[in-house]
């Protein structure tokens, strides 16, 4: 079994026998949980290697977890995966951005400012790659 462990993310993506997840602890409120979602190879491969991309996918599916363990269906969960970690620079920020705006209030931003050390102005303007 391979393990991607991220410094200040709370998720470990994992390998074993041709099967790939990613486990991403919520924290919401005063209770904390698990949720694990399905990955392909090409997935595995690119949070291995991409840190910023891992962040903003972990950013991205904290934030509806926290409301509710089954927030978002696989449907769902593959275009955020699709376009966070295979998209283009542009398709991620617009697409980080219409969440950021949208239902989250700032959340994605704030979480990769706390994670990362990013400028969440920066990010609320649409910038989010470095």
């Amino acid at each position: 079994m391979k393990e991607i462990e991220f410094k200040n993310l709370r998720m470990i993506a994992t390998s074993s026998d041709g099967v790939y997840r990613l486990e991403i602890s919520i924290a919401s409120g005063f209770v904390d949980f698990l949720v694990t979602i399905g990955l392909n190879q090409q997935d595995f491969e690119v949070i291995g290697k991409d840190e910023e991309r891992a962040a903003f996918l972990h950013a991205a599916l904290h934030r509806p977890f926290q409301r509710q363990k089954t927030a978002l269906g696989e449907a769902e969960q593959r275009q955020y995966l699709d376009v966070i970690l295979h998209g283009s620079e542009s398709e991620v920020e617009s697409f980080l951005t219409d969440k950021d705006h949208g239902a989250a209030n700032g959340a994605i931003s704030n979480m990769i400012r706390i994670t990362c050390g990013r400028e969440q102005s920066l990010m609320r303007q649409g910038n989010w790659f470095n």
